[in-house]
């Protein structure tokens, strides 16, 4: 019986102990010193409705400085997840973002550094030596399942890979599955999803490797945590059953 007991003990723990050991980016026929390089460069980005940019145009004159970047009621302040405060401008339904002076600009379906030449060429139209400084504040990526911290992140960067983006969300959790990972991604159609395997090295080399403002990285759990769960359910029933008939065997035999 003792046997039997201790068979399904660790029929229940290896599982989880060997699942909770399954690596990044493994391959099992290369030596632990390969040093392997893997060209993959991020897609730019083109700019879409509801995105939010900050604009900063400057120059050695202070008087002009504040006459271009006064705050406008096209502008929308972002601070999630930050202590800077930053001045954004939200592209409009049509496409456009409205810049004091500098008027309307047509900037979807455009690149970062083509919205940032675009507003260069618009601001030397009204100054000489002016500098315009362009950056992308509504990048946000959201996590659920199992990751070290679920919620809505704010990447402070025009692009971002899966591993850093889950570096970023605490890593994945000892019951994530590394091997089963969804996407969710929002397109001009409706929805997309698919499936990442971070334990592959091919990932590095996969259009899949980064990841576009919005995106959802669901970490699906690992079978086992499921039937573990279960089993501690159960055992917490057992448990109590198995005190509550003591206790009653106790009182009924201090009753005689």
């Amino acid at each position: 019986m003792k046997n039997v007991v201790l068979i399904l003990i660790v029929a229940i723990l290896l599982p989880s102990c060997l699942g909770n050991k399954i690596k990044y980016i493994q391959d099992k026929d290369e030596a632990f010193e390969y040093m392997g390089e893997y060209a993959n460069k991020p897609k730019d980005y083109k700019l879409k409705e509801k995105d939010i940019l900050y604009v900063k145009i400057s120059s050695t004159n202070k008087d002009v400085n504040e006459y271009f970047n006064v705050n406008s009621s096209n502008s929308t302040s972002n601070t999630q997840n930050s202590n800077f405060y930053l001045e954004g401008f939200t592209v409009s339904d049509s496409g456009y973002i409205q810049i004091p002076i500098l008027g309307s600009i047509s900037v979807s379906g455009l690149n970062m550094k083509e919205v940032s030449i675009l507003l260069q060429q618009k601001t030397d139209q009204y100054l000489n030596n002016a500098t315009v400084n362009v950056k992308l504040v509504s990048f946000y990526l959201n996590f659920l399942g199992e990751v070290g911290t679920q919620g809505q992140i704010t990447v402070f960067q025009d692009n971002i890979n899966i591993l850093d983006a889950l570096a970023l969300a605490g890593g994945v959790g000892d019951y994530g599955d590394k091997r089963n990972v969804i996407i969710v991604r929002k397109t001009q159609n409706g929805t997309k999803t698919f499936h990442v395997d971070l334990t592959k090295r091919s990932l590095l080399t996969s259009d899949k490797f980064y990841l576009l403002p919005n995106d959802m990285v669901i970490v699906e759990p690992l079978r086992n945590k499921t039937f573990r769960m279960s089993i501690m359910d159960y055992t917490m029933v057992l448990t109590t059953i198995t005190s509550t008939i003591t206790m009653v065997l106790l009182i009924m035999n201090l009753s005689k």
